[in-house]
């Protein structure tokens, strides 16, 4: 994926969330949104909120029930602690809306003009949910309200487009003009605010050595103290990182635009090795972390977070194609070629219990469903 591209992507986003059009197909613009529950996958694609059972793939129900021209999914459906799914629409009324666990509406808030692309975080019985209108709305899930008003509204930023990330005093969120804010909890300060100089699209990731670590359209990896917000720029990436970093055993991961994916020690404060090349179609299992001969023409975008799975990362790419990289820097074909979704694939997959659930653009279907090694159960396309 170009530079360019992305830019374009970035400006368009806004244009098209805001439009509140989907024209006449079932699928939206954008790539989807999606979690899932022990029993259920939530996926926010377009004019739908689809809930899908995840035994065998079956619609159990839809949000709203008819489209509607207000309404726009995009966002990662939130699930609170009492099963509440949470999920901003970028329609005409820019509605924050809560789903019963069997598909109706708990309540709403539309005192916003500006769509939502963040997934909220709940901490005890508040919901803090940034916006981008560069607020973060802060919500009492306790009041019993139908018509959800806000307890505080923070003033924070442009373009809030990441989940905040807590740890358990601060909220860490990001920017895309290129902030990263800390907000105490508890008294809606802001704490401090660090500018690393480029676009972040992505939450940090508070690893296990008690720093933040993300990557921006800088190219760097960066390194935040969460008291204070010192940072610096510990490695530098070929690319823009736009995916927050994965941790396995004391080491972070991450890929850029390049299909450049990346071992960083949080030990040694270094990458292992040279990043591994992921490579489209044609990728070759034989190839290692040390590769450099690929033509750049020939890599894949990284734009979807990598997840953990028995022991080794799941990444998926752009190409449509899914990777399974060990530890050591090995890397092969998650499953085998002809297990590939296909298509485009920008949203994180999600680990649900013994399944992998992927929702590819431009593919045959909205979301499919692997068992832990790559073996496919179950797709769903809904009907029209």
């Amino acid at each position: 994926m170009s530079k360019k591209f992305l830019f374009l992507t970035a400006a368009l986003l806004a244009v098209i969330l805001l439009s509140g059009c989907t024209g006449g197909s079932v699928r939206g613009n954008t790539w989807p949104g999606l979690s899932a529950s022990d029993n259920v996958a939530y996926l926010a694609d377009g004019g739908f909120v689809y809930a899908v059972n995840l035994k065998d793939g079956t619609e159990l129900w839809r949000y709203p029930d008819k489209r509607s021209a207000q309404l726009l999914f995009y966002t990662t459906p939130y699930i609170t602690s009492d099963g509440t799914i949470i999920v901003g629409s970028s329609g005409s009324n820019a509605s924050l809306l809560a789903i019963t666990p069997n598909g109706k509406e708990a309540w709403s808030y539309t005192g916003t003009k500006f769509h939502w692309v963040a997934a909220p975080l709940q901490i005890d019985n508040k919901l803090y949910a940034p916006n981008s209108d560069g607020n973060l709305y802060v919500f009492d899930l306790s009041d019993g309200q139908t018509d959800k008003q806000p307890v505080k509204v923070i003033e924070l930023s442009n373009d809030l487009w990441a989940q905040p990330v807590t740890d358990g005093k601060n909220l860490y969120l990001s920017a895309l003009d290129h902030s990263l804010f800390a907000v105490d909890k508890d008294t809606y300060q802001v704490v401090w605010d660090e500018d690393l100089g480029a676009a972040i699209t992505s939450s940090p990731i508070l690893a296990s050595d008690g720093n933040l670590y993300l990557g921006s359209f800088a190219s760097n990896l960066v390194r935040f103290n969460p008291a204070s917000g010192n940072n610096e720029a510990v490695e530098k990436t070929t690319d823009w990182v736009w995916g927050t970093p994965g941790e396995l055993e004391k080491n972070l991961y991450f890929g850029d635009l390049k299909g450049n994916f990346y071992s960083y020690s949080l030990e040694t404060g270094k990458y292992n090795s040279s990043p591994i090349v992921l490579k489209p179609d044609n990728y070759d299992p034989a190839s290692t972390k040390d590769d450099k001969t690929v033509d750049e023409a020939n890599q894949t975008g990284i734009i979807a977070s990598p997840i953990v799975v028995n022991g080794a990362l799941l990444v998926a790419t752009e190409s449509g194609a899914i990777y399974r990289v060990d530890k050591d820097g090995n890397a092969e074909l998650w499953g085998g070629k002809a297990q590939q979704p296909g298509g485009k694939i920008y949203t994180t997959p999600v680990l649900a219990g013994d399944l992998v659930l992927v929702s590819p653009m431009n593919s045959g279907a909205f979301l499919y469903a692997y068992d832990l090694d790559g073996n496919q159960k179950w797709s769903f396309k809904p009907a029209n």
